[in-house]
């Protein structure tokens, strides 16, 4: 069976992310067959850049798809530890590199239209991205979907320190 994440809202993928986890009968895999989250797979048998890059993604995000009653927004605020900064910093300097400063700014606000994040969540992000050095930035290219599904990863993350 062929599964596309992008065809199911958020608790179909947590049911059969459950599904899929070791341990539960349905079988002892430690990740999931890229054919199994809809990659295409070339005659070689392995994923092509981007859909492995994507595959990888999409593995990275499984795990935080447990059935703790996430909502939207999914970070309602930062986590107050090292780590968490480490976290934020290291997300900034990616949408940076990849966007500039506007479209990173753009990127969070976007995201917390789409709800990802709230508006204090936002707020405290363009204010430690305002305190990044600017060099090594992209500006003026703009974000792609993989660009945006790494940065679910991150507020994915954060939320799981929270």
């Amino acid at each position: 069976m062929t599964i596309n994440p992008r065809d199911y809202d958020l608790d179909e993928l947590r049911k059969m992310a459950k599904q899929q986890r070791p341990g539960n009968g349905m079988g002892d895999e430690e990740t999931l067959d890229p054919a199994e989250l809809g990659m295409a797979m070339d005659e070689g048998g392995d994923a092509p850049a981007g859909d492995s890059f994507r595959a990888g993604l999409y593995r990275e995000l499984l795990p935080f798809l447990g059935s703790d009653g996430t909502e939207k927004p999914y970070l309602a605020a930062l986590p107050e530890n090292y780590a968490a900064e480490f976290v934020v910093f290291e997300w900034l300097e990616f949408l940076l590199m990849h966007s500039g400063y506007q479209g990173a700014e753009e990127a969070l606000d976007y995201y917390e239209d789409i709800d990802w994040i709230t508006d204090d969540v936002q707020s405290s992000l363009s204010d430690y991205l305002r305190g990044i050095d600017e060099s090594g930035t992209n500006d003026g290219a703009s974000l792609d979907v993989d660009d945006h599904m790494l940065s679910l990863v991150y507020v994915a993350k954060l939320h799981s320190m929270a």
